[in-house]
């Protein structure tokens, strides 16, 4: 196997494990591996506002029996636009997003906030 089907497979597999995690993006759902963290961003009446920050790794193929499927065939996600994670009922937005040497998965960094970045 090379590299490429190794990273994919162990993405589906990490994905099923966490009972595969969805986002959802111009109106479909994809797949995904979240960390969410929480910090103190803002100084605002009372204390600081608390803002999530989510990383995903998002898979950009599926891989089943030797055949490669992209994940996204109408554009990618792109900096500035918004996700929405369902298991935390939040909006995000994107403010980076780096795709892995291999081509097989992309990092997306986003913010909770709905501010522009």
């Amino acid at each position: 196997m090379s590299l490429r089907n190794d990273i994919v497979t162990d993405l589906q597999t990490i994905e099923a494990d966490l009972d595969n995690p969805t986002f959802e993006w111009q109106g479909n759902s994809y797949n995904f591996i979240p960390s969410i963290t929480m910090f103190n961003r803002e100084l605002e009446l009372g204390g600081y506002q608390i803002v999530k920050l989510l990383t995903a790794t998002v898979r950009l193929f599926d891989y089943s029996e030797g055949d490669y499927t992209a994940i996204f065939s109408n554009g990618m996600p792109s900096p500035q636009q918004i996700i929405y994670y369902p298991l935390d009922n939040s909006n995000y937005r994107i403010e980076s997003i780096k795709i892995d040497p291999t081509n097989s998965y992309m990092r997306m960094i986003c913010h909770s906030t709905t501010k522009g970045l």
